[in-house]
């Protein structure tokens, strides 16, 4: 009876905060009093963490909603057919957009959560003491993570770390260079609290699935945020710790590698037990085209993508499908990402992406780069080029900038519709609008200007937060 009445209770909980999902609502007290409850106790404690990852699965700012809009914006995705997104792809976002209002809320409410998780355990004398420290260290892996995707999205940001709601509502932005600052904070503490291997269902015992952040997880973002912030030295060494653990992770054939619990997978999003929705991952649902796109609101890959695979490269063959809409006149071949091999199936042999080996590879070869170690460098890079069926390059054919150069035309053939990595990595290198200025306009936009380069802050927000500024032209 007891289980059933803290069930009950964290579902209450967790819907409420739906319903107030901006960062600048305010708790009552009796949802604080609550709240408060859930973390007396190891199993609600878990379901307050697992609440999350269901969202982040399926969400309207699931990583693969990230991947759909951010390549709308870049020169990844083209619409198949006219809709409501037109803003993104136009690079014309309006602050009134629902799917921005949708991605921007969703994403705070994750952050909400997890700051609910990490103090509402920090308080509680009565959890298992190897639970506790696994669920903080959760909590603080996935606050970090979404604050990166607020801040490459919008630029500076509101960084509520508390959940004091009240002091939350009357937040101001933070530049991005301390948000950055907060995120390395969060995943070096997260580190400490997470061991090394993936744990199961009680947050305790052993398991083979990838789905719950570990220690390797942790490297694997903080390698990431250290390359965008020019920190190659502390990126190399997180990208060396994971790439060291080749009994855990190791590049796989390319049709293997988006499978559940891949050994190249560091970390994977899996729907929820049992999986009622028959989706295996949001990306096969969202991206792989069965039917007319004037049937349902599609995007495909455009030209730009199409065209930077090389001759031979089998990321062209296995991870690109097409399909042709005879229900016009004449037909017309889409074609789009086929990462993912199922679009709906009660079989479960997907696991949606986040981070994984390949991107570690890269990320240690760039960083070489400006490290002035070209030939490690041009090693990783091989080893990306050869899984796609591509010629190695040969040492001393490339300098510095040309080995640049390679690694992102690699990033872009090797990581196209993951979560934005095209969007950001033409911003960090400062390639945005020599890409962009083409791109913008035969899209359909106007001419590109840089303010494009952030997305605007919800007017919703703005009228919520009296210390928010919006972001320059809008």
């Amino acid at each position: 009876m007891r289980d059933r009445t803290m069930r009950c209770l964290i579902l209450l909980w967790f819907f409420g905060i739906i319903g107030c999902n901006k960062f600048a609502d305010v708790n009552t007290p009796d949802s604080q009093i609550e709240a408060s409850k859930i973390y007396q106790d190891n199993k609600t404690a878990m379901m307050s963490l697992y609440n999350i990852y269901g969202g982040m699965f399926d969400k309207n700012a699931s990583p693969a909603k990230i991947a759909r809009f951010t390549g709308l914006c870049s020169d990844e995705l083209e619409l198949a057919w006219e809709s409501n997104t037109q803003g993104f792809y136009w690079n014309k976002i309006s602050s009134g957009s629902i799917y921005l209002d949708s991605l921007w809320s969703t994403c705070y409410l994750y952050i909400r959560n997890a700051n609910d998780v990490f103090w509402g355990c920090a308080a509680s004398e009565k959890l298992d003491s190897v639970v506790k420290k696994q669920l903080m260290g959760e909590a603080l892996f996935i606050r970090a993570y979404w604050f990166f995707y607020l801040t490459g999205l919008f630029g500076d940001i509101a960084l509520p770390i508390t959940t004091d709601a009240k002091v939350n509502a009357l937040l101001s932005r933070t530049s991005q260079s301390k948000v950055y600052q907060q995120i390395v904070s969060d995943l070096q503490t997260a580190a400490i609290d997470l061991g090394d291997n993936y744990v199961g269902s009680d947050s305790k015992s052993l398991s083979t699935e990838r789905n719950r952040p570990n220690r390797a997880v942790v490297s694997a973002l903080l390698a990431r945020v250290y390359l965008y912030m020019g920190k190659y030295e502390e990126a190399e060494e997180q990208a060396n710790a994971i790439i060291a653990m080749d009994e855990v992770y190791e590049l796989v054939p390319l049709d293997q590698v988006f499978l559940k619990n891949s050994k190249e997978a560091i970390w994977q999003l899996s729907p929820g037990t049992p999986n009622v929705s028959s989706i295996n991952t949001t990306e096969g649902n969202e991206f792989i085209i069965t039917q007319p796109p004037k049937y349902r609101i599609q995007q495909a890959i455009s030209p730009y993508l199409l065209r930077a695979f090389d001759v031979g490269d089998q990321r062209r063959k296995h991870w690109i499908n097409s399909y042709t809409d005879r229900s016009v006149s004449p037909a017309v071949t889409y074609y789009y990402p086929y990462k993912y091999k199922v679009n709906f199936g009660d079989d479960l042999k997907e696991y949606s992406m986040i981070l994984r080996l390949a991107e570690i590879y890269l990320i240690r070869a760039e960083c070489e780069v400006y490290l002035g170690h070209l030939s490690a460098a041009l090693t990783d890079l091989n080893k990306i080029r050869q899984r796609a069926g591509l010629a190695a390059f040969t040492e001393g054919v490339l300098d510095a900038k040309g080995l640049i150069k390679a690694i992102l035309k690699e990033r872009q053939t090797e990581l196209f519709t993951e979560q934005g990595h095209r969007w950001f990595d033409l911003k960090r290198t400062g390639t945005i609008a020599a890409v962009m200025s083409t791109v913008t306009p035969a899209k359909g936009g106007d001419p590109w200007n840089t303010t494009r380069e952030l997305w605007p802050i919800p007017i919703s927000e703005l009228r919520r937060a009296p210390n928010l500024v919006q972001n320059p032209g809008y």
